[in-house]
């Protein structure tokens, strides 16, 4: 008789875990299905250069106000030389969702010729905005238009500006530099000049 009690009680047991599971799964599918606040990103990318500009969907689902989406970017500028002609790439981003969202950027990683540098440790990804800004005689610039997009079609625009004045102010940096990116694009054919990784990240508001 004990052990007969023994096997009833544990098929009552599995039967129980089996019937939890399927609940929790249930409630799973329940609160996904449910979820109806909706925010839709599209970008494209303007390249003013000549190079095709491609379009991509960014499709995000908010389900609760405190998620964040993000989208990596890689950013290429093809050459650098003085008197080079303004370079931009600008990415449009539009909100077709029912609420506002805040967005902002981090730059994430600089591959400027063979040097690389990555926003780690001591290094901020404020520390290579500023650096691409300032510490050469060429300039690298981000700007975001609006850091808040309004629901239904709202937008803004991120954008990366390059510049090198054919005289900087600084002959010796312009030869010096101006040499580096000519040889580096001699012994890497096709290679952009400069790579940059970004992430642009999108909060939808509470409000």
């Amino acid at each position: 008789m004990s052990n007969n009690k023994r096997k009833v009680t544990l098929l009552d047991i599995l039967k129980i875990m089996f019937k939890r599971v399927r609940i929790r799964t249930l409630i799973f599918l329940v609160i996904t299905s449910s979820a109806t606040s909706f925010a839709w990103f599209i970008y494209n990318t303007k390249v003013t250069t000549g190079i095709t500009a491609h379009i991509e969907s960014w499709n995000i689902l908010f389900t609760n106000s405190d998620n964040e989406v993000s989208q990596y970017i890689n950013l290429t500028i093809p050459n650098l030389y003085p008197g080079m002609d303004t370079y931009m790439d600008t990415i449009d981003i539009a909100n077709l969702g029912e609420r506002s969202a805040t967005v902002d950027y981090e730059v994430l990683s600089v591959r400027l010729l063979n040097t690389t540098y990555t926003a780690e440790g001591n290094i901020t990804s404020d520390d290579l905005i500023d650096m691409l800004a300032t510490d050469y005689p060429f300039h690298i610039v981000f700007s975001l238009a609006n850091s808040t997009i309004d629901a239904s079609h709202g937008t803004t625009t991120f954008t990366l500006t390059t510049t090198w004045p054919y005289e900087s102010g600084n002959d010796t940096a312009d030869t010096y530099w101006g040499n580096l990116a000519y040889s580096y694009l001699d012994t890497n054919p096709g290679s952009p000049c400069v790579a940059i990784t970004v992430r642009i990240s999108a909060y939808q508001s509470t409000t």
